[in-house]
């Protein structure tokens, strides 16, 4: 707990933890979807196109996808910054999405 001017500010609390488990949970849930695969929710997903890309517009893609699909369905959060780890030998390449909470 950090007292300031007689405001305390409790870091993970029981509150903090749910939250971020929350948020943590959303955007893993669309960011692992296909676009087109929940019924009654067709626009959720990242487009399925995106793994047959070459692997610089497959992140320029996956970039602006991720982008809007927090923007549009976490709005608690804003997006910092994706990278990429990039495996070339093998053609993988691994997102590192980075939020901030803005407190909605």
């Amino acid at each position: 707990m950090i007292v300031i001017d007689g405001v305390q500010i409790i870091i993970n609390s029981v509150y903090e933890k749910k939250l971020r488990e929350d948020i943590f949970n959303k955007i893993m849930f669309l960011l692992t979807l296909i676009k087109g695969t929940i019924p009654m929710n067709r626009e959720i997903g990242l487009e399925s196109e995106i793994v047959d890309l070459p692997m610089y517009e497959a992140q320029n893609r996956y970039t602006v996808s991720a982008m809007e699909l927090i923007e549009k369905f976490e709005t608690r959060v804003t997006v910092d910054e994706i990278s990429f780890e990039v495996y070339e030998q093998t053609g993988k390449m691994i997102p590192k999405v980075v939020v901030t909470y803005n407190g909605d």
